[in-house]
């Protein structure tokens, strides 16, 4: 799985908080063996190496802007918690984010204790990680180099299981925090069904070196009369004789001897609105004795949580994930401004979803026909009755809506599923099939939270007294999107929202304080009330003095027979690659990995050794060629060549006298480090095929009059808030070679919008674009790479001599100077020099061309330094 930009930018974060932590940990090892010896006392802070860390990287801004100050956090033993918190809006990915990290931590083997806080997020992540196909088990498979074991709380498991397994136990928060609850009482009682972690009761020594080693383990109470016991409760205040009981063979006693590294998936749900509650959830984390805790939340406190990232909605609107603008529908008899009006009966409210679902499931049609992917339109409903004895013919029960969509409109019956606490007709249902029929799902409040289908589009409200608490809490059911991207049809690329008898107003207010709810902040005003006030789709056109003319841009082509045609990268690039000539890399790059590796499961501490050897698994050790190879398969497509260079990495580490032992325990490494040699050698040869074929002429960057080209569109579409201004030059006057007009504030960032200014105040500029990424039919260049690259501003100038000059230029913050921005450049500077030692022509004559990075203000001034004119401010 690919992951997003914002989510590559997380984990990088993660990686750099872990490398602190790891170097504050050893800074401080040595003091704390002073002060132990010493015997001193009131040095926990010096000693708090994750506050130490967190500061250090804060210093250099990276955490988060919003990040408040360190949170500290011990456990039961006094050890100070290295905690932080990904803030992630819900659909951004939160679990495939969690995931991520733990691959990121390097951890074969331990255990990772994952809390979620309801039964369908349970079910959820229960289903992914049993599933060996799914992107997050293969995560997890990566960084254990494929032993992973998925656990309940009520599944039996061994020390030796930690001990060479990755062991993920799924849990739910209120067997982890609630007192009264059965699993929260289970889980603290002397069940006996862990034995090989625990000495025998009558094993003094064994008690006594557990205890050493572990002082703040739960102990059975010896007074028979004791309240605590006879409840089981975790705590007992006998005093005397608790203190002398034998060690409790509990599942918490486990989490304390593992020490598991803590995943808090959804944390705001645990946390909750009342401070003492959630001061209550915090504690009985820390009690549990987390290496680590790895907080996902969509909307986290900075006052609790430790704010590593955090992620917007425009972040997730920007990688295509959410349907956006929310197109919000009230239906009433009458206007709410002028007085009281008339309820609208639901059916109407229904019809008109009806209409609305149809015309989707038209487009998507007519996508997929296009050669387009699949996409079934799905209308979710909310009812305020779903109980079978509920129907009372007054409030709106499911079955009511049941009826008259089958009834009415003659829906198929199998297309519509009834979802509430009693009734699961979805039941294990792949709605994302094109099998299924489901194209509309009602329900009360089963869906409120853990649920949301990339096909659902359409949200309808037919619950008329509790509607505006329902629409907050349901809007982020219907916002994802299909595939992770847009469609380019602007019906399919946002969602909806059908109520009745609400103030339109305020039903769009309420929309908005749901997309807050859901962490996506920065959207707000992409929520339209249709027909009113709100963002807007308007047409940007060129100015009156372009309009009518050929206006074309270089593009890169491949030799096709006689013809030209678009590169392709598998067609053009990939099948130039020779595999034969990529091998496995050196044994000491193999050596280099494997320390890095160790490095890395200082982290998350260490497995205590097992005491009963009667116990002990015995783990197969044969190492398997399909390990390596099948971490291949991603970068390599054809498996026999995968195959080969795992033979060849496995001939030279044997060569080099490494056991299959050794090579066992090291697998992730290895198999990592191999894979990112194998990656980095096929880009190599990529490049090479592309500057080969361009220097033979079986590539070109060509803005030629005649084949295949590249030609501006006469108008744009944009969404535009109702409070955008127009964009002018730095003294307040009208910008005057913008290609397309008006231009507006909210279309650019700040670097973006003062070069745009820049641009625009050049004397030698004829006109500039400012690209909007990945629109339909905008502009894009392409490398040796497979992605597009799609610049930030294309335009037309002259050059020193007169000649027309065309500019593309990638305006990227000083922060953001990373591979991808190098790839980029290197891209650009040899589409420069292709473009530039040929005689490239437009209607005017022969061209020139600039194509460059540029990174700050004061890059401005060489990025156009051919321009044929010096910079100079227009005036008047």
């Amino acid at each position: 799985m690919e992951l997003k930009t914002y989510q590559v930018n997380t984990l990088d974060a993660f990686t750099r908080w872990l490398q602190v932590l790891e170097k504050s940990r050893i800074d401080t090892e040595g003091l704390a063996s002073v002060i132990k010896q010493q015997g001193l006392t009131g040095y926990d802070d010096m000693l708090n190496y994750p506050k130490k860390a967190w500061e250090d990287l804060a210093g250099s801004g990276g955490v988060a802007e919003t990040a408040g100050e360190y949170v500290s956090r011990t456990d039961d033993a006094g050890r100070p918690i290295p905690h932080v918190c990904f803030k992630v809006p819900t659909g951004g990915g939160k679990t495939l984010l969690a995931a991520a990290a733990l691959q990121r931590l390097g951890r074969q083997s331990g255990l990772v204790l994952w809390i979620v806080p309801t039964r369908a997020i349970y079910d959820q992540t229960r289903k992914a990680l049993w599933n060996r196909e799914h992107p997050y088990r293969q995560m997890l498979e990566r960084a254990s180099g494929g032993r992973v074991k998925v656990l309940e709380k009520d599944d039996p498991f061994t020390r030796e299981d930690v001990a060479n397994y990755l062991c993920v136990m799924l849990i739910m928060y209120s067997a982890a925090s609630r007192e009264k609850s059965p699993d929260f009482l289970r889980m603290f009682r002397d069940s006996g069904r862990l034995p090989s972690f625990f000495p025998y009761s009558d094993d003094l020594p064994g008690q006594d070196k557990l205890l050493n080693d572990y002082s703040d383990l739960d102990r059975l109470c010896v007074n028979e009369k004791c309240p605590a016991k006879q409840e089981a409760k975790s705590e007992c205040n006998c005093g005397k004789e608790w203190k002398t009981g034998p060690v409790k063979q509990s599942l918490f006693n486990v989490f304390k001897i593992t020490r598991p590294v803590v995943v808090l998936d959804e944390a705001h749900k645990a946390y909750g609105k009342q401070v003492e509650g959630t001061r209550e959830f915090v504690r009985k984390v820390n009690r549990l004795d987390p290496s680590l805790v790895i907080e996902l939340s969509a909307t986290p406190n900075s006052g609790i949580s430790n704010l590593l990232v955090d992620i917007g909605g425009t972040e997730l609107q920007q990688e295509e994930m959410i349907k956006l603008p929310v197109e919000v529908r009230s239906y009433t008899s009458g206007d709410w401004s002028s007085g009281p009006v008339h309820a609208v009966d639901w059916q109407f409210t229904l019809e008109r979803a009806k209409e609305r679902l149809d015309e989707l499931a038209s487009e998507a049609e007519s996508l997929k026909r296009s050669g387009g992917r699949y996409i079934r339109p799905i209308a979710v409903v909310r009812v305020e009755r779903t109980g079978k004895d509920q129907r009372d013919g007054e409030r709106v029960h499911a079955e009511d809506v049941r009826d008259w969509l089958t009834r009415n409109p003659g829906v198929p019956r199998e297309q519509v599923r009834v979802k509430s606490s009693d009734l699961d007709e979805l039941g294990k249902e792949d709605l994302l099939s094109a099998y299924s029929p489901v194209r509309w799902i009602i329900t009360k409040s089963a869906l409120m939270e853990g649920w949301d289908c990339p096909f659902a589009y359409v949200l309808v409200m037919l619950d008329n007294t509790q509607a505006q608490n329902a629409l907050t809490q349901l809007v982020g059911r219907v916002m994802r999107q299909p595939y992770a991207r847009r469609t380019g049809r602007q019906a399919l690329d946002q969602c909806y929202v059908h109520c009745m008898n609400t103030d339109v107003g305020v039903a769009v207010q309420q929309v908005k304080n749901g997309l807050e709810s859901e962490g996506l902040t920065g959207l707000g005003d992409q929520v339209a009330a249709a027909g009113g006030e709100g963002p807007e789709n308007v047409i940007i056109e060129r100015r009156e003095k372009f309009r009518g003319q050929d206006i074309f841009l270089p593009m890169v082509l491949h030799r096709s027979g006689e013809g030209w045609v678009e590169l392709d990268y598998q067609r053009h690039i990939l099948s130039g690659v020779e595999w034969g000539g990529i091998g496995a890399p050196d044994v000491q790059a193999f050596l280099d990995a494997q320390l890095v590796e160790q490095g890395a499961s200082v982290y998350v501490g260490k497995t205590p050794t097992a005491w009963h050897t009667e116990q002990e698994l015995q783990i197969d050790k044969t190492v398997e060629v399909s390990w390596f190879a099948r971490r291949l398969s991603g970068v390599v497509p054809n498996p026999w060549q995968a195959a080969r260079i795992a033979e060849e990495a496995l001939r030279k580490m044997r060569e080099a006298k490494k056991t299959d032992d050794s090579i066992f325990d090291q697998r992730s490494s290895l198999s990592h480090r191999l894979t990112r040699h194998v990656s980095e050698e096929v880009e190599k040869q990529a490049e090479e095929v592309f500057r080969s074929k361009l220097k033979r002429g079986d590539i070109k960057f060509d803005l030629k009059s005649s084949g295949k080209r590249f030609e501006m569109k006469e108008t744009y579409s944009i969404t535009l808030p109702e409070d955008s201004g127009l964009l002018a030059r730095r003294n307040g006057q009208q910008l005057e070679f913008n290609l397309f007009e008006p231009a507006y504030n909210n279309q650019y960032n700040n670097l973006e919008r003062n070069f745009a200014r820049y641009l625009d105040e050049q004397k030698a500029i004829r006109w500039w674009h400012r690209v909007a990424a990945r629109q339909r039919n905008d502009y894009y260049l392409r490398g040796w790479k497979q992605d597009r690259i799609w610049p930030d501003f294309v335009g037309m100038a002259d050059w020193q001599d007169g000649k027309p000059h065309v500019l593309v230029f990638e305006t990227k913050g000083g922060h953001l100077d990373n591979p991808d921005t190098a790839y980029k450049r290197k891209v650009l500077e040899t589409l420069e020099n292709a473009f530039n030692c040929g005689t490239m022509t437009i209607r005017e004559g022969p061209a020139r061309g600039t194509f460059r990075i540029v990174f700050s203000e004061d890059e401005f001034p060489a990025a156009l330094s051919n321009l044929k004119e010096a910079y100079a401010p227009r005036t008047g």
